[in-house]
C-alpha cells in the first residue's frame, strides 16, 4: 500500500465517522418528536352572518385560521355574510371555499346542472378576489360521479363530507386523505353538543395515531339554530385547543393548508 493509499484510507474513515456523528445529531430530534401530530381544521358552513364573530370582537384570541365554505348565491342576503366581510376574513388569513351557488344537493341534479352549481360558485368567488380550492358537499351528499365528474372536474382540490370519523373505530381522517374528494369528519356539533364532546374528537385522534380532525360549525349564537354553538362555548373550545397547540400535540390549519395542491383557475361549465 502506498503512502497516498494510506492517506485516502484515513480520510475515508474520518468522513465516515463524521457522517455517523451527524446522523446521530439529526436522529435525536426525530425521536423526540416521533408522536404523530393531530391537525384540527375549524370550518364554518353556509356563510352565516353570526360567524363574523371570529374576527369581529374577542372570540378568536389565539389567532387561529379557519375555513369558510360559502354559497355565493346567498352572500349579502339576509342573515349571511357580505362580500366585504368575506374579504376581511380572507385578509386575516382565513380560507374562503366553495359550497355550491345555492346550497343544493348536487347528487340529485343532472350532470350539467351540478357542474353549474360547483363551477359557477368558484367563478363567483374568484370574481371577488378569492382563490377557492376546497369544497364541501351540501348535506354531505355525494357519489363517485359527483366526486370526479363535478367537483374534481371544476378544479377543486378536495371535497368534505359530514361523517366517517367517530371516537370508536375511525378516530381521524388520514393525512393525506385516503380520498381527497370525500374527506371524513366527526358529526357536526349541534345545539346540545357539549364542549367536552367536541374536545373528545380531538383527544381520541391524539390517543390513536394522530391525523386530521375537521370540526364543522354553522352558527355562533345562543340557540338560534339546531346546528349552533354559543360564543362562550366556542371560546372555551378555542382556549382548550390552544393548550393542545402549546403542548405540541395539535396544529390548527385551514383545509387548503392540509390538502395543498396547485390552484386551478375557475371556469364554467
Amino acid at each position: 500500500m502506498t503512502s497516498w493509499d494510506r492517506v485516502r484510507g484515513r480520510q475515508s474513515r474520518i468522513v465516515a465517522a463524521a457522517a455517523v456523528a451527524a446522523g446521530s445529531l439529526l436522529a435525536g430530534p426525530a425521536i423526540a418528536h416521533a408522536a404523530p401530530l393531530t391537525v384540527v381544521t375549524i370550518q364554518f358552513d353556509d356563510g352565516n352572518a353570526d360567524t363574523i364573530q371570529w374576527i369581529d370582537g374577542s372570540l378568536n384570541t389565539h389567532g387561529f385560521h379557519a375555513t369558510w365554505y360559502v354559497n355565493s348565491g346567498s352572500i349579502a342576503t339576509a342573515g349571511h355574510l357580505t362580500w366585504a366581510q368575506l374579504t376581511s376574513l380572507s385578509q386575516a388569513g382565513n380560507e374562503i371555499a366553495s359550497h355550491t351557488v345555492n346550497h343544493v344537493d348536487i347528487k340529485k341534479l343532472k350532470l350539467a346542472a351540478a357542474r353549474i352549481q360547483v363551477c359557477q360558485d368558484r367563478v363567483n368567488l374568484a370574481a371577488h378576489g378569492f382563490q377557492p380550492e376546497s369544497f364541501a358537499y351540501p348535506f354531505g351528499d355525494y357519489n363517485s360521479t359527483v366526486e370526479t365528474q363535478v367537483v374534481q372536474y371544476c378544479g377543486d382540490n378536495s371535497a368534505r363530507t359530514v361523517t366517517g370519523v367517530n371516537d370508536k373505530t375511525v378516530f381521524a381522517e388520514t393525512i393525506p386523505p385516503a380520498d381527497p374528494y370525500a374527506t371524513r369528519t366527526p358529526p357536526d356539533p349541534k345545539r346540545g353538543t357539549t364542549v367536552a364532546t367536541i374536545e373528545g374528537y380531538v383527544t381520541a385522534a391524539e390517543q390513536n395515531g394522530g391525523g386530521w380532525v375537521q370540526l364543522t360549525f354553522h352558527h355562533i349564537c345562543n340557540g338560534c339554530d339546531a346546528y349552533s354553538i354559543t360564543a362562550a362555548d366556542m371560546q372555551s373550545l378555542l382556549d382548550w385547543l390552544n393548550t393542545q397547540v402549546t403542548a405540541g400535540a395539535v396544529a390548527v390549519k385551514t383545509t387548503e393548508q392540509v390538502i395543498g395542491g396547485t390552484y386551478v383557475p375557475p371556469f364554467c361549465c
